[in-house]
C-alpha cells in the first residue's frame, strides 16, 4: 500500500509521531505518538489545507511517499459508533479515545480510517512504536509544488 504524508521541511523525515503526541489530533489524545498518512497525495493536500489559513500556508511543505505491506494495516475496524462524531471540529473526544486505544493495543502498524474531509476516501493512522513499522519503505521525499491558485 502506498501512503502519503505532508509536513514542513524540518519535520518531513521525523516519523516518530512526536507532533501528534505534543498536540493531539482527530484520532489521538495528547501524549499518544501517531502519524497521519493519506491514501493519495491529493487527499493529503486537502487535509493540510483544512488546517491552514491559505494566506499563511507554509512555503516549505514537502511530501513523503511510503510503501507498507497491506498485512500490517487494519482495514476491518468498525467505525459505526463514531459515525456521528468523526467529522466534528474540533475533534470529538470519542475519536481521540478510539485512536489512542488502538495505539495501546499495538496489534497493527496502521489503521485505515475514513477521511473527515471526504468520507469515501481514507487516511491511515500509523503506530510508530509498533515493531513492524521499520518494515516500511520510503519511496520518495520531495518538495510539494502546488499551483498558486490553491494557496492563494
Amino acid at each position: 500500500m502506498k501512503l502519503f504524508r505532508i509536513a514542513k521541511k524540518q519535520y518531513i523525515n521525523d516519523l516518530s509521531g512526536e507532533g501528534a503526541r505534543l498536540f493531539g489530533g482527530r484520532w489521538n489524545k495528547r501524549g499518544t505518538n501517531m502519524l497521519y498518512f493519506s491514501s493519495h497525495l491529493s487527499l493529503a493536500v486537502l487535509e493540510v489545507l483544512a488546517h491552514f489559513d491559505q494566506s499563511l500556508m507554509p512555503k516549505d511543505l514537502y511530501f513523503t511517499e511510503i510503501e507498507i505491506d497491506d498485512k500490517w494495516i487494519n482495514k476491518d475496524e468498525d467505525f459505526s459508533i463514531l459515525k456521528n462524531h468523526f467529522r466534528d471540529n474540533p475533534p470529538h473526544f470519542s475519536t481521540q479515545e478510539f485512536g489512542s486505544n488502538w495505539i495501546i493495543k499495538n496489534e497493527f502498524v496502521g489503521l485505515k480510517v475514513p477521511s473527515a474531509i471526504i468520507p469515501l476516501e481514507f487516511n491511515v493512522l500509523i503506530n510508530p512504536q509498533h515493531k513492524n513499522w521499520s518494515k516500511h519503505k520510503v519511496v520518495k521525499t520531495e518538495i510539494l509544488q502546488l499551483d498558486a491558485r490553491v494557496i492563494g
